[in-house]
Parts: C-alpha cells; sequence; structure tokens
C-alpha cells in the first residue's frame, strides 16, 4: 500500500472493527471498545493512537504491519473481535 503512495505512512486500524462498534459512542458504561493497530512507522502509530484516544476508544498496538497486521487481518484471531478496556 505504501509503496504506491510515495511518502506514505501506513498504520492499520479500524479493520478489525464491525461498523455496529464503529458507529457508536466507543465509551461504554463498562470501559473503552479496543481499537487493535498495527504499523511500521512509531511516529505514525503514535498520532492514531492518540487521534482514537480522543475519539473515546482504547488503542492497543499490536506491532508491525507484518506481525500485528496478521493478527487483525479478517480471518486472523483478533479480526471482528469487540473488547471493551475497563478504565
Amino acid at each position: 500500500m505504501a509503496s504506491l503512495l510515495p511518502g506514505a505512512r501506513v498504520v492499520k486500524a479500524f479493520n478489525a472493527l464491525f461498523a455496529q462498534y464503529i458507529a457508536p459512542d466507543p465509551r461504554h458504561e463498562a470501559g473503552r471498545q479496543v481499537l487493535f493497530l498495527a504499523g511500521d512507522d512509531l511516529d505514525a502509530k503514535n498520532t492514531v493512537k492518540g487521534l482514537t484516544s480522543q475519539f473515546g476508544f482504547a488503542p492497543v498496538d499490536l506491532g508491525t504491519l507484518r506481525e500485528g497486521g496478521r493478527l487483525i487481518q479478517l480471518g486472523g484471531p483478533l479480526s471482528g473481535l469487540h473488547v471493551l478496556k475497563q478504565d
């Protein structure tokens, strides 16, 4: 993906959640909706973590696109997993 856009920094996020969990407020009485993310650029991941945290999500960094990205790809063990982080 990044090779198609020179200078782009790619962070994989939101693709592991069903739309029904993205559309409403990610803050619930029991906690905040966990958002798994992965990427190779630490600064880009920190930007995404900061923004999504402001939106109300509880971002969880899974590491690189190769390793963490596999966990959240369609059919991966974390794909579609609805998890709340208790605050």
